[in-house]
């Protein structure tokens, strides 16, 4: 128990998710049946280091204490990083270090805002019409805009308010991506792990869509994710969001999940295979990858990649595995 509580930021992170856990369990249980879930869901904070959060997006109270030993939670991801990462994790912090390390695989025009000249970024504007404006430390698609050229718009307030902003050219996504959700650019996360030897497993995927108008894709900003199989490409459940909803076609398009393959599906994979290897030494990367209609871009890696939101989508544990390739 006192191991389990030694790092504070995830004391706080824990505390926090217990109003996820109270809302989830009242949808389910009542009376002594929803007291016997709390005992449970106590057991699994000391036993298996699992955040209430934790305990209820991945259905702790449906599985035996076995299964839950198959399953990452919040103090083993912890545990888990501190050995598979030990590189530069500035690359993964900072979206201006990740272009300029991976600019072989972007296929696409950006400029880092700080180190324009007002000159530089109205061009960059002119030439693209319209732009991504992203913040280049905050992740979860947390400042991320997307902006039109207007030629009566003020450039010169635009530039002084995004001093420390990134600017991207808007990726044209698959038409067959696209139909989930025209508003965001809906992505393939292809989550790779280094093994002892040197080599790149692509362990897991899942197709992220966004709905309405939010242009990210994000389960944390109203989107959702369905599983996709490694070895095809083909999308294999429903996607499923936040609030444990699943969904067999998208809620705002009717596009169907199950059966849909994604485009240029080994282009992807040998795209996240390369870069991984450059990294050997940040071996966990969580890839997400923009598909257009005559190829694959990165958008960004994740280095602390939601290990519970994988889990949630993928319907099954992964700590056994990757602690394996260590």
């Amino acid at each position: 128990m006192k191991d389990i509580f030694r790092e504070a930021t995830l004391k706080g992170l824990f505390a926090s998710s217990f109003g996820f856990f109270r809302e989830q369990m009242k949808k389910q249980y009542a009376g002594l049946r929803l007291f016997g879930v709390w005992i449970s869901m106590l057991w699994c904070v000391v036993r298996h280091g699992a955040s209430p959060a934790e305990y209820a997006q991945l259905n702790f109270d449906k599985k035996s204490d076995r299964e839950r030993a198959r399953y990452f939670t919040m103090f083993r991801f912890e545990r888990f990083i501190k050995k598979a990462n030990a590189g530069d994790k500035q690359l993964f912090i900072d979206k201006a270090a990740f272009n300029r390390r991976f600019s072989a695989y972007l296929r696409r025009d950006w400029l880092d805002v700080s180190q324009a000249s007002f000159e530089g970024f109205a061009a960059f504007i002119r030439a693209h019409g319209q732009v991504m404006i992203k913040a280049t430390s905050l992740s979860c698609g947390k400042g991320i805009t997307k902006y039109v050229y207007d030629p009566a718009d003020d450039l010169q307030a635009l530039y002084e308010a995004n001093r420390d902003m990134l600017l991207e050219q808007v990726v044209a996504q698959h038409p067959a991506l696209a139909a989930f959700n025209p508003g965001s650019t809906n992505v393939p996360r292809l989550n790779t792990m280094v093994d002892g030897q040197g080599n790149v497993h692509i362990f897991s995927a899942f197709l992220r869509t966004g709905t309405g108008e939010a242009v990210v894709d994000n389960m944390g900003a109203g989107g959702m994710a369905a599983h996709i199989d490694v070895d095809t490409g083909l999308v294999t459940t429903p996607a499923i969001d936040m609030h444990r909803r699943e969904y067999i076609v998208h809620p705002v398009t009717g596009v169907p999940f199950v059966g849909f393959r994604v485009p240029h599906w080994e282009q992807a994979k040998a795209a996240v295979t390369a870069a991984a290897k450059e990294i050997p030494d940040m071996r966990y990367i969580g890839w997400d990858v923009a598909v257009t209609e005559d190829g694959v871009c990165l958008i960004e890696g994740n280095d602390r990649a939601d290990i519970c939101v994988r889990q949630f989508v993928d319907r099954r544990g992964w700590y056994r595995e990757l602690t394996a390739m260590l």
